[in-house]
């Protein structure tokens, strides 16, 4: 049986497909999947299951590499004989590449219920299969070479394998510091730098019950480092901030090896869903119950602001830091 899986969309979108992956594979166990999603997708699910034998691509953001791949994609899916085709993406557009294939097609394209995203995919893959389907949590595999990396970079930087570590996540997707996105996007993703810096400090300055140090890091792109220096400035250098590295494998081993990630809604929050990594997430604008974290309800912590004019602004650094704190206090069972 050859099977095609789609999702065309952000490191998030790609993430929370990862549950109707997981059924899929559950459903078929030998059958061939080939996965259509986005660049960033690819990069995600790469070595997700040796059953996935192909990882097709299309860059929607490329005006000309749009155009380019959609006649590509056109042409493949012509030339292949799928099984049954699983489309997790609500475009139409999308949709409409397989009007003329002679496959089986499910489509989640829209839904009034309130319900996870992750879990209306997973509902659609469990309606079309003649087994009782797993209730799947987010998944993303890491490797042992890229733990070990990021263990050695770590006690570098003088973080012990015996340390608490905070990784924050102060930006977002899209995110620019020339201000080039709407203020309606920044407002409920973006909290202050002055309550990133506060909360470093504070964090750096604590140790838990059991005596244990707690160092807050960050990782971020090029184009967000500048952010990241005003932080760890106006912290005194409580919070460490790693090199830039383009490597989507060690990043995700980084984000397992956190105690904590510390996000607004964002991509970094769903992969750190999907290794099992506690987290504290902020909301605003938008419904956690539609795509927060999809793991251990036991395992993070949401933050919301209804607040429509300042958004996450509003939210204190007492409270994220007694909201870390917690689930610091937390065995660490649900860990992938």
């Amino acid at each position: 049986m050859h099977i095609l899986a789609v999702r065309v969309g952000r490191v998030g979108d790609t993430v929370m497909m990862t549950p109707a992956l997981s059924a899929i594979l559950q459903c078929y166990p030998h059958a061939q999947l080939t996965i259509l999603a986005s660049p960033e997708g690819k990069l995600l699910l790469n070595d997700f299951h040796p059953n996935i034998k192909q990882i097709w691509t299309w860059d929607r953001h490329d005006l000309v590499k749009s155009y380019r791949d959609k006649r590509s994609l056109l042409k493949k899916i012509a030339a292949s004989n799928f099984d049954k085709i699983y489309c997790f993406d609500t475009s139409q557009r999308i949709a409409s590449l397989f009007d003329h294939s002679q496959a089986k097609f499910y489509w989640f394209h829209s839904s009034d219920e309130i319900k996870h995203s992750a879990r209306h995919y997973l509902d659609l893959v469990a309606s079309s299969c003649d087994i009782d389907v797993e209730q799947f949590y987010n998944f993303l595999p890491i490797d042992d070479d890229h733990r070990k990396q990021v263990d050695e970079e770590l006690t570098g930087l003088g973080i012990m394998p015996e340390d608490l570590v905070v990784m924050m996540h102060p930006t977002y997707s899209g995110y620019s510091r020339l201000g080039l996105r709407k203020r309606s996007v920044r407002i409920h993703k973006l909290w202050p730098a002055r309550n990133y810096s506060e909360l470093g400090n504070l964090l750096a300055h604590t140790r838990t019950d059991n005596n244990r140090s707690i160092k807050p890091i960050m990782d971020l792109l090029p184009q967000e480092i500048s952010l990241g220096r005003k932080i760890v400035s106006q912290s005194n250098d409580s919070i460490i901030l790693l090199e830039p590295q383009l490597n989507f494998s060690r990043y995700k081993a980084l984000i397992k090896r956190a105690d904590i990630l510390l996000s607004p809604d964002s991509g970094p929050m769903h992969i750190a869903s999907a290794v099992g990594t506690r987290i504290v997430a902020f909301f605003s604008g938008k419904d956690p119950a539609d795509c927060g974290p999809y793991m251990d309800p036991a395992l993070f912590k949401i933050l919301k602001s209804d607040d429509a004019k300042r958004g996450i602004s509003t939210i204190n650094v007492k409270t994220v830091f007694n909201a870390i704190m917690s689930l610091l206090d937390k065995p660490d069972e649900g860990s992938v």
